[in-house]
């Protein structure tokens, strides 16, 4: 599983493409605006902060203090016809008093490539890669489970090929290549897997700002155990609307027909959604949802019904104070053959920046994460709190 997903990066770096098709809950909607005035930045971070509840337990909660760091670069260039970006981060941190199980030192890593390609003015070439590994769950992603387990590898390449068959009806044809691995021998073999996704849209534009589509989805997953495998067909349609430049709101709604290997067919809706926002530099939203299927992270469950949905805001209040919120819901439904159980889930995060003398920037943030569930195992409550110095280049 993890030669495969190492070779997702190789692949991706060779295929052409932008438009993030892939990064599970960060596929929803339009991501098609390449920056270039600034092409290299980086930035550098020290800090540290407190956990409430490190091992994420309901009722035997460890706190500790913890030190972390930030490393950041990003590259954005291109052209009319050709642009491209790609941005690394790492982020260590230690904890002073880990309970037992947990190990003091954790890491996390994310590389993220996109391309565009404008072969002629009907033909573009897109591809977009996200490649993480990570400790915690990652709840934009909708990957990863509900709460802290083991290191894992989630990778997602995406190709799309677009092409304008005439003023108002054009095509895309696309080929998403997506996964997880867990470090962790007793969680691999029942939640690793690979998923294949095809898409087909036929997209019809009403107006400038408003077009129609209608979407076909084919998708085949694997797990190492093979008791996950399954293939879905999905059947969508939904409109794009751009209400100014910066303003635009996108949704798909219809059906997923999933046939189990063992558990069945099963037929139901499935939604998505994303609204964004933006004014110049001064203040950026964005929101997603999503419900339907979600590959399962929890051994021994036949499937996962989940709602999602995410508010993230950045606001520049002066030319030396910003700050972000972000916050995220998701309600899972498990279902086993000898019973089944719900997951209520709400992140949310706060930080404010300011930077006291050119290129420092002081820190500070607060996030809160809390469960309720019908297994009480799974239940806990957290909340983290940070500050440090960031200088960027």
């Amino acid at each position: 599983m993890k030669k495969k997903l190492c070779l997702l990066t190789v692949a991706s770096a060779l295929s052409l493409g932008s438009s993030v098709q892939a990064q599970g809950l960060l596929s929803i909607g339009r991501h098609d605006e390449f920056e270039t005035r600034v092409p290299f930045s980086w930035a550098i971070g020290l800090g540290g902060g407190w956990d409430s509840n490190v091992n994420q337990n309901s009722d035997n909660e460890h706190e500790s203090g913890f030190a972390s760091a930030t490393l950041e670069a990003s590259y954005n260039t291109g052209d009319r016809r050709t642009a491209y970006r790609v941005g690394a981060s790492y982020s260590p941190r230690y904890y002073f008093d880990a309970p037992d199980g947990t190990d003091d030192f954790q890491q996390s890593a994310n590389l993220n490539f996109s391309i565009q390609h404008r072969v002629n003015p009907r033909l573009t070439l897109n591809d977009n890669l996200y490649f993480a590994y990570e400790f915690e769950p990652n709840f934009e992603i909708g990957a990863a489970g509900a709460r802290r387990s083991d290191p894992y590898l989630y990778g997602s390449n995406s190709f799309s090929a677009s092409y304008a068959w005439t003023r108002r009806f054009s095509t895309v044809t696309g080929y998403t290549f997506s996964g997880i691995s867990y470090e962790d021998d007793e969680r691999s073999d029942s939640q690793n897997y690979l998923q294949h996704l095809l898409h087909q849209e036929f997209r019809y534009a009403f107006t400038k700002t408003t077009t129609g589509a209608l979407t076909y989805r084919y998708a085949i997953a694997e797990y190492d155990d093979g008791f996950g495998d399954y293939t879905s067909h999905y059947l969508l349609a939904g409109l794009d609307h751009s209400f100014s430049r910066k303003t635009y709101a996108s949704f798909r709604v219809g059906a997923e027909f999933r046939d189990r290997d063992n558990g069945g067919n099963e037929t139901n809706p499935y939604f998505e959604g994303s609204f964004s926002h933006s004014v110049a530099k001064h203040t950026q939203l964005r929101w997603f949802g999503r419900v339907g299927f979600d590959d399962s992270d929890v051994s021994g469950s036949q499937e996962r019904y989940s709602f999602r949905t995410g508010l993230s805001a950045q606001q520049q209040f002066t030319s030396q104070l910003s700050g972000n919120i972000g916050v995220n819901y998701v309600h899972d439904e498990f279902d086993f053959t000898n019973g089944s159980y719900e997951n209520d889930i709400v992140a949310l995060a706060v930080g404010l920046d300011y930077q006291f003398y050119r290129n420092l920037i002081f820190n500070v943030g607060y996030s809160f994460t809390t469960c309720s569930s019908d297994n009480a195992f799974s239940e806990y409550d957290r909340h983290t709190v940070s500050a440090g110095v960031t200088a960027r280049f």
